[in-house]
Formats: C-alpha cells, structure tokens, sequence
C-alpha cells in the first residue's frame, strides 16, 4: 500500500464530500497505508494532532509555514514542542522559505525557519521543508548545519543539480502532483538524481492535482499518480516504487 508523506486532509476544500473523516474511511480502497497530515499553522498543527490522535492510520507533523512566520514566537514554539510530545508526531514542518510573493519578508521567514530547526534539534525531531524561490538562502543554511535526525525536502521544486546537493547532505526529496504535468521537464530530470533510498512522493492534497485530474481537488488516493511518473522514471514497477516510498517515509518519519 501507498503512503502519502505531505496531505492537508483538515482543509476545508474537503467539508463538502465529508472531510477528513471521508477520506480516512476510504483509506483501504484507496490502497493508503498512511497519511501524514502536515501542520502549517498554529491551528492546523493542533487539528494534525487530533486527527492522528483518533486515527490509527494518520500522522501528524506541527510547525509554521513560512506565509505566518510572524507568529513563530517564543509562546508558540513552546506550544508546538508541548504538541510534539505527542506519540504519533513525525516531524517539525512544514517550514521553510516562499519567496514567491512580492513584498516576502526575507530575514523575518529566514529567523522563523531557524528557530524551528532549534526546536527540531532541541526534541529530536526530523524537519519538513517547503521551499519555494529561496534555494539560495536554503543552501546557505544548511551548509552550518546538521540533521540527524534527518530532514525532507517536501514538493520539491528544484533542479537536478538542487537535488543531489541536498541528497548529499542526506536529505529525503518527496516529489508531488507537478512532476506529472507537461511542461515539469526540469523536475523530471531531478527524479532522475535523487537515489531510491531517498525518494518519497506525497499529493499536498487538496493543492497540486495530478495532470489526469486537472481541475479537480487533489486527494490522497492521488498518490498513485505520482507514483506511476516515479515508475516511470526510473524504470522500475509501480510496485517497487510503492515498496521503496514507504519504506523511506516509515525510516525517516519513525512510522511502525
């Protein structure tokens, strides 16, 4: 069975069909073995604990996107390592850097990228990345530091020569919707770098929907697309790809 590494089953994209607890329900035929659901706010980290907390087959991770990292204070860093104690929290993410946007807070996203990397450390928890428009600085931070408790490169969006820089630095690269849309030749030749033992695929459900489903809202049962283009790519089955994903998301996130 498929693990998807990265959904936001709380959104509310998903309220009409029945939420999260919709898409739980069809977890079987789905073929999903796990979910993480990824925090990206002081609310959804508490709605990631609750649901992994009431069902088996989901996990959580809690932290703050880089669009909020306004609200990364002192207060709320000591409420996401209260959060972190929680069994079935994986990971510290998603955090990072989206300097997308005109009028991007560069320094003020860079401080809140830092200080929950501290809190990662400081608890022993792997990192999460959303990195977008900011590989540069992205690579300037992680030359002066060490994760060993081990990090994910989350919808990576990157060159080939971006992905085997953070593979060598031992990074896990997870690959969503968009390396099955037409014009993704740059992330396709990324695939191609990135070694099996550090490959992992996610939906970002409810964004980034597989070319097949264009214009439909993305689900985790979507992971299969993903997983298809990886098979694809490196010239394995879907079966192989489906054992190696989960596999690494089981190693790096301390699944059992």
């Amino acid at each position: 069975m498929l693990i998807d590494s990265h959904a936001h089953i709380y959104d509310e994209k998903f309220d009409a069909e029945g939420g999260a607890e919709s898409i739980v329900s069809r977890m079987d035929s789905d073929n999903l073995e796990y979910i993480v659901c990824a925090g990206c706010d002081m609310p959804t980290s508490h709605t990631c604990v609750a649901l992994a907390d009431k069902h088996e087959r989901v996990y959580a991770t809690v932290g703050v996107h880089p669009y909020d990292a306004d609200t990364v204070t002192k207060e709320n860093l000591e409420v996401l390592a209260e959060l972190a104690k929680h069994k079935k929290v994986v990971a510290i993410g998603e955090i990072g850097l989206d300097f997308h946007f005109e009028g991007a807070d560069r320094p003020l996203q860079f401080k809140a990228m830092c200080a929950q990397y501290d809190l990662a450390r400081q608890i022993k928890l792997p990192t999460m990345y959303h990195i977008r428009d900011g590989f540069g600085e992205f690579c300037e931070f992680i030359k002066t530091r060490d994760f060993p408790e081990g990090a994910v490169l989350h919808c990576f969006s990157g060159s080939r020569e971006l992905a085997e820089q953070f593979v060598k630095k031992g990074f896990y690269v997870s690959f969503s919707g968009t390396v099955t849309y037409r014009n993704a030749v740059n992330l396709r030749r990324a695939v191609e770098a990135v070694p099996m033992e550090r490959l992992m695929i996610e939906t970002d459900s409810p964004y980034l929907t597989p070319s097949a489903l264009r214009g439909q809202i993305n689900r985790p049962a979507n992971v299969k697309y993903v997983a298809q283009k990886l098979a694809e790519l490196k010239n394995v089955s879907v079966d192989e790809i489906e054992r190696v994903t989960g596999e690494n998301a089981k190693r790096i996130y301390g699944i059992k």
